[in-house]
């Protein structure tokens, strides 16, 4: 009788013993995050263009072609050392997932960028993202060909909220076109019989201006989406009667870092400060 109670005693130990351990969840399977494949997602074929950082240069102008899903040509020139530009043709390849791309036979710089929407960013010669100040301006930005002009222009399309009519397509390109001056410094000016002009040609990447008296002349670059800057400005040497204008219209042109568009209208500005305005002439 002792030896039932006992095993009784036991059992219910047991049984309360099991019934208030806690069951611990199993854990659930690490997934690892997909990959979106630039390769097959993006239209990443086309002509990309911008000015990288340069050790001991003003910069160096690039144009990558990428022409089909294997060949590219590279375009690069060393601005303030020499006007001739250096073509490397060849074939690239991507990165496992997909989403860089890494140009074959080249030797002595990094030609590994990853694929963006309508931006291709260099990348470190292991391959990785580059940090520091410069980081931002490692990048190529794709362009597009004006049908009419044929001029390569900034591949940036207008954002169309839902529900609302698309904006009006810019009538006047950047390059091209020329630009009357009618705003300087804040300032309105007239021109009493040659209008003050400023035409950017993206042939060999110059420009022309005059503003009254002298030739105005140098290159310019585009190493944004949005930015826009003037190098190696000179002109002529002519006495001129008043020649105020023409000196503030040159120190405006060092100061340009960016230009927006819209329709006929032209703004040259350093930051969010407007230095000129400009109407396209018709």
């Amino acid at each position: 009788m002792r030896y039932s109670v006992s095993l009784l005693v036991t059992l219910a130990f047991v049984l309360f013993s099991c019934t208030s351990k806690e069951t611990k969840p199993e854990p659930s399977p690490q997934t690892t995050p997909k990959v979106t494949s630039a390769k097959q997602t993006l239209d990443y074929l086309g002509v990309y263009k911008g000015v990288l950082p340069c050790a001991d240069c003003e910069g160096i102008e690039t144009q990558l072609e990428l022409q089909d899903t294997t060949h590219f040509v590279l375009t690069t020139r060393y601005l303030g050392k020499s006007d001739t530009p250096f073509v490397v043709r060849g074939t690239y390849g991507w990165n496992a997932n997909e989403t860089q791309i890494q140009l074959d036979n080249q030797k002595g710089g990094p030609y590994a960028y990853a694929v963006l929407e309508g931006v291709l960013q260099q990348l470190d010669l292991q391959g990785k993202p580059i940090t520091g100040d410069l980081a931002s301006r490692y990048r190529l930005t794709k362009m597009k060909k004006d049908a009419q002009t044929g001029e390569l222009l900034v591949a940036k399309e207008a954002t169309v909220v839902k529900g609302t009519t698309p904006a009006a397509p810019v009538t006047f390109a950047l390059a091209g076109t020329e630009w009357r001056l009618h705003t300087l410094m804040k300032k309105k000016i007239s021109s009493s019989k040659k209008p003050f002009t400023l035409t950017l040609l993206s042939k060999d990447a110059r420009f022309t201006a005059y503003v009254g008296c002298n030739q105005i002349g140098g290159q310019y670059i585009m190493p944004s989406v949005d930015g826009l800057a003037f190098t190696a400005i000179i002109s002529t040497k002519m006495a001129c009667p008043d020649d105020q204008v023409e000196a503030a219209f040159v120190k405006m042109l060092s100061q340009v870092d960016a230009y927006f568009i819209q329709k006929d209208q032209l703004q040259l500005r350093q930051g969010k400060t407007v230095l000129a305005q400009f109407t396209a002439a018709k």
